[in-house]
């Protein structure tokens, strides 16, 4: 809970690479949350601040009856099973995505959450990007006319010495639909909205045999737009975000980044030039994320519903993957 300091207390299980990247130097920028303690099996990571408690295991943190609430940020398998213990124990939860490997565990935790009175969110931050925001606010203010389409890619490159176990159905609930793909969906539908109409997928899972996906390539319909994702995890990282509308299109290269900066660009039909042109400061997302989840616990009687957003998208993935 908020303590006396008016910070939030806030533990990580699972201090691996993105972690320490991401969500310790986010943590550090904010100043309605405390970083008390980790969960970190390796006992690897270094230069924790001062005073944080360490725990081998999130049993062995639990046992401390701690209050405040737990990032899940352990590998995709462990996130409903970790989660669940972490709200049965009276804690909030801020979750990695996806919010679990399958829509059945994430309606588990949507349960406890709901039968806790406890705040459950997910980690889907590009909802904080101010990037995005911008574009969305573009597209509400008509610039692009009737929007017609979003489409999406998502290239990165995931070496399996990184991530072992992201090459394991059972362990990461998919290849990197599941991984990346699920952050297109999301964005889409913060842009567009429900409901989601699956149309097409395409993957090469059958050319692997652990059956896990390195490229996909997706259609549906999104609040009735017309929407792509094309993601592959074996090419140099580029993502790219295009809008397009009767009057123009709305263009965001490197969309997904969460460091430096991303340019927006408004095209209009009758110029070769951009019309406008914003770029943006994205370095502050993962904080930013961190300080709405804190302030939505301290407001009594707050909704949680991006945990139920979360789900969905687990729950469109798996229907991509029923007819690829």
């Amino acid at each position: 809970m908020i303590g006396t300091n008016g910070k939030l207390s806030l533990a990580i299980c699972g201090l691996g690479r993105f972690a320490r990247r991401r969500i310790l130097p986010a943590i550090a920028e904010c100043g309605n949350v405390e970083l008390t303690a980790v969960v970190d099996r390796s006992g690897k990571a270094q230069d924790l601040p001062a005073g944080i408690r360490r725990f081998a295991s999130l049993e062995d943190f639990l046992e401390t009856a701690p209050s405040g609430a737990v990032y899940i940020a352990s590998p995709n398998y462990l996130h409903a099973p970790h989660s669940l213990q972490c709200l049965a124990a009276g804690l909030h939860v801020l979750c990695e995505k996806p919010m679990a490997t399958n829509s059945v565990d994430c309606q588990s935790m949507l349960t406890a959450a709901r039968n806790l009175n406890l705040y459950l969110s997910v980690g889907h931050m590009l909802r904080c990007s101010p990037a995005m925001q911008l574009a969305r606010r573009w597209m509400q203010e008509g610039l692009v006319g009737r929007p017609q389409s979003v489409d999406t890619v998502f290239h990165y490159e995931l070496p399996e010495i990184n991530r072992p176990w992201a090459f394991r159905r059972d362990c990461a609930g998919g290849g990197s639909l599941m991984d990346a793909g699920i952050h297109c969906i999301d964005v889409i539908r913060f842009l567009v909205g429900d409901p989601v109409s699956v149309l097409s997928a395409n993957t090469d899972r059958r050319s692997h045999e652990d059956g896990i996906e390195r490229s996909a390539i997706c259609n549906f319909a999104a609040g009735g737009i017309s929407s792509s994702v094309d993601v592959c995890s074996q090419s140099p990282y580029a993502t790219l975000l295009t809008i397009s509308g009767t009057e123009g299109k709305i263009v965001l290269t490197n969309f997904a980044a969460c460091w430096g900066t991303v340019t927006v660009r408004l095209h209009t039909r009758h110029r070769d030039e951009p019309a406008r042109e914003e770029v943006v400061d994205v370095s502050a997302i993962y904080a930013e994320q961190l300080r709405d989840f804190a302030a939505t616990i301290d407001r009594p009687g707050a909704v949680a519903l991006q945990d139920i957003s979360a789900a969905e998208n687990v729950r469109i993935v798996e229907q991509l993957y029923s007819i690829s």
